[in-house]
């Protein structure tokens, strides 16, 4: 049986470049090589596209210069891509496994660009990576379905300029101190700080507007825990167990990520609880939650969600979606027995079946409007 020839992309216009970088090549690391022929593509910050075998080894990047000049510009195709070049050749992909953090890669925009270009992909949709990669319209969708969130409030980095007074009255209106800064569309704990007051609130928006210009204002919760649970599939969901991460100061930070813990650079490297300490019945609601916030946003592949949970109120509140790769969450599928390569392969076979069902809706219409149109000496005023 042939192998899967599978694209492998990542890179990319994006603050998290480089955590989308180690994504990748974790994932690389872990895919069933007699399975999968892994074709790497891999995109600058200024957004080309590039491949070369060079790019799946981890050493190279010491010199991304070096790096890109022995590397092939690529054009995207339908089905595949085209090297740029006096020699230029096409090369197909039958799937491609999207390994982008941020902006221009998990938020909707590759996904829109695989559509276009008729390329099978693994995670989520164009509108489902949209919006959970926006903080406040996701907040809209999690009260649409009931769910309970934490008090908010959002500045439009337009308005801050004009009147940040102004901003800063209408924040007060809806949230108490002390609360959260946040960036409305990046991850990985980029421009997220914590304010008491007024002076630290002006700050952090200051820092948050750097990344975006959507801020978002959320108010903290005290004597909380974190609590994370992912879906995994595509048809039929399988909920993962429930973590705990456990945050070094008020906040999970880009360190505590991705820099500690023994197992390399990483969500995997997060120090944490697993099974979290909370009670069964308080796993299976968020469980149960998680599922029905990942079928809702037509959930392809896998996703984490994170939650505020009042250990002895039991009371929960939903954060974020961490759609794919912001989130593979392979650490919470491995204690059920479902391995990384494992977690993977269903990745990447739910990428598959999703093609194959959009394969069924028909796209386009020959009606004949525009040969009628000329016939009659095309369109009058």
């Amino acid at each position: 049986m042939p192998k899967l020839k599978l694209g492998l992309f990542f890179g990319g216009r994006s603050v998290e470049h480089e955590v989308s970088v180690i994504t990748a090549l974790q994932a690389y690391e872990n895919l069933d090589l007699d399975k999968y022929e892994v074709i790497p593509v891999y995109v600058n910050k200024k957004g080309d596209f590039y491949t070369n075998p060079k790019f799946l080894n981890f050493k190279n990047y010491k010199d991304i210069d070096s790096l890109l000049l022995s590397s092939t510009k690529i054009n995207l195709s339908r089905g595949g891509f085209y090297t740029q070049g006096f020699f230029s050749k096409f090369i197909p992909i039958d799937v491609a496994f999207l390994a982008f953090h941020g902006s221009f890669g998990e938020d909707g925009c590759i996904q829109g660009i695989m559509e276009m270009h008729q390329i099978p992909y693994t995670g989520f949709n164009v509108m489902g990576s949209a919006v959970t990669m926006d903080k406040v319209i996701s907040k809209f969708v999690f009260q649409s379905l009931g769910l309970p969130i934490c008090k908010f409030a959002v500045v439009y980095r337009n308005d801050w300029i004009a009147d940040p007074d102004k901003c800063v009255a209408e924040v007060k209106k809806t949230v108490k101190f002390p609360v959260f800064v946040k960036p409305a569309d990046i991850g990985s704990t980029i421009g997220i700080n914590r304010a008491k007051d007024v002076e630290g609130l002006k700050f952090n928006i200051e820092v948050a507007a750097v990344y975006s210009d959507k801020i978002v204002i959320e108010e903290a919760f005290e004597n909380c825990i974190e609590i994370n649970c992912a879906a995994l599939g595509y048809k039929e969901i399988t909920s993962s167990v429930c973590e705990m991460p456990i945050k070094s100061g008020e906040a999970l930070s880009f360190d505590d990520k991705y820099m500690k813990g023994s197992k390399g650079v990483s969500m995997a490297s997060l120090s944490r609880k697993i099974p979290a300490p909370i009670s069964q019945k308080l796993s299976k609601q968020i469980q149960e939650t998680t599922v029905k916030v990942f079928k809702v946003l037509e959930g392809c592949g896998v996703a984490r969600i994170d939650y505020f949970v009042d250990p002895k109120s039991e009371k929960f509140w939903i954060n974020e979606v961490n759609t794919p790769p912001g989130s593979l969450a392979f650490y919470l599928y491995e204690p059920i027995g479902i391995k990384y390569k494992q977690l993977l392969d269903r990745v990447i076979a739910d990428g598959l079946e999703r093609f194959a069902d959009q394969q069924k809706t028909q796209f386009t219409l020959d009606s004949g409007l525009l040969s009628q149109m000329s016939q009659a000496g095309g369109i009058k005023r």
